[in-house]
């Protein structure tokens, strides 16, 4: 089993592999972010994709979220750094794929929707092997505050990314270019984690054996754990709604019935960049003073209130702008504390050597339902339009979440839980 280093330095300053991890990560969110606004302006403007067709972009990028169980299997009984480093070369082959065919003039809708789908297989491999190898490197009590600084660099990344993106899409057939920003990006995250001097211990769980009880052990232990059973449950409701739902038709939206100018939606998503930097700061201070379950319960209930004001937005352009950037700025901040609280719950909660299955029965009770609300967006939005579909998505994902978690035990969990010390 891979163990935290006894003589870990006490702060993640003098940890150098932490850092290089650090780096690595922060560079290649900002270029994500440029992925994350270019590639629906690909699809919607220059390949002129139907609403029905946006669904279908949406899906096939949450699509291979349903791998997370197998995934977190995998992740246990393999290194997780050449994991990382693979996925991101990958990543960075694909993206370039786009812009040299543009000017080709051979990219087509298909195509993309292929490099959507390689770069959703390649997100779940990393994020999983990255969560799980995360502990390796730094000590119990420094997860919270390495988790502050990942999520840090996250909201910097979502301030940063779309505000120069959206400059940069303004130049004529400029979206597909800056997905090469992103590709460098990946190359550099790969360099940074070849970087890491620390040898990863052997996997304990062995490469053989059938995959179906080792899922299950890990599916099993989510469902018996009364603090996290809810969470769980909670994020897959959120997932449907307002990840699969919501997001998927939030660009298509603002442009075409808010009025906002593709050129500005960038400067919008900025807003939520700086909450969630507000976030990452405030996320563990929070936990240390209030406990992180209270902390997840009402930045849950303060965060999905926020995104009933995506679909009320309207009327002049600055009007419809400052509504849309009030939401960005408080599901920002509560998005941040509640994603570094409950990580740092399942990282200290979990048995080390089920990190992997742990954290991807998490993300797959959370994202799983994502893309089966990618193409019900696109199918209802195009029969009843899309206003009517984000407003349902936006109730129904604040409101039932909010109900789960409030009537938990997750309001009472005032400390960070510690996983047993196998003996």
């Amino acid at each position: 089993m891979a163990s935290p280093p006894t003589d870990a330095p006490a702060s993640l300053w003098r940890n150098p592999d932490f850092l290089k991890l650090w780096a690595g990560q922060s560079l290649s969110l900002v270029g994500s972010q440029f992925t994350l606004l270019a590639m629906p302006l690909i699809a919607f403007i220059m390949l002129d994709a139907s609403v029905a067709e946006m669904g279908v972009l949406g899906a096939l990028g949450r699509l291979p979220m349903v791998l997370f169980f197998v995934v977190g299997v995998w992740v246990d009984r393999m290194r997780r750094r050449p994991m990382l480093i693979w996925t991101d070369l990958v990543r960075a082959a694909v993206l370039t794929s786009v812009p040299v065919l543009f000017f080709m003039d051979m990219l087509t809708l298909w195509w993309l929707y292929g490099v959507v789908l390689i770069m959703g297989v390649a997100g779940v491999l990393f994020e999983i092997a990255y969560r799980s190898y995360l502990p390796a490197l730094v000590e119990p009590e420094l997860l919270g505050d390495g988790n502050s600084k990942l999520q840090l660099s996250e909201s910097i990344s979502r301030f940063a990314g779309p505000s120069l993106a959206g400059l940069l899409i303004a130049a004529r057939n400029a979206a597909p270019v800056i997905l090469l920003v992103d590709a460098a990006s990946y190359l550099v995250s790969a360099l940074t984690l070849g970087a890491i001097r620390k040898r990863e211990d052997p996997p304990e769980q062995e490469a053989g054996g059938s995959m179906i009880p080792a899922i299950k052990a890990g599916f099993a232990w989510v469902m018996t754990q009364p603090m996290i059973r809810p969470i769980a449950i909670a994020t897959a409701v959120y997932s449907f709604f307002d990840i699969g739902v919501l997001q998927t038709l939030y660009i298509p939206f603002v442009v075409a019935e808010v009025g906002v100018p593709a050129a500005w939606t960038g400067g919008v998503l900025a807003v939520g960049g700086v909450g969630a930097i507000i976030g990452a700061w405030l996320s563990v201070r929070l936990m240390k003073k209030y406990g992180p379950g209270p902390v997840m319960v009402w930045s849950t209930i303060i965060g999905n209130s926020a995104l009933i004001l995506v679909p009320l937005a309207g009327g002049p352009l600055w009007a419809a702008i400052g509504v849309l950037g009030f939401s960005q700025l408080l599901v920002g901040i509560c998005t941040q504390v509640f994603v570094v609280n409950n990580i740092t719950v399942l990282q200290s909660a979990t048995p080390r050597e089920m990190g992997g299955r742990v954290i991807a029965t998490i993300w797959a009770l959370g994202l799983v339902p994502a893309p089966l609300g990618a193409l019900l967006a696109g199918l209802i939005g195009e029969t009843f339009g899309m206003r009517p579909v984000v407003l349902g998505a936006a109730l129904i994902g604040a409101i039932v979440p909010m109900l789960v978690l409030w009537f938990s035990p997750v309001p009472k969990m005032k400390e960070v839980p510690t996983a047993p010390v196998p003996g």
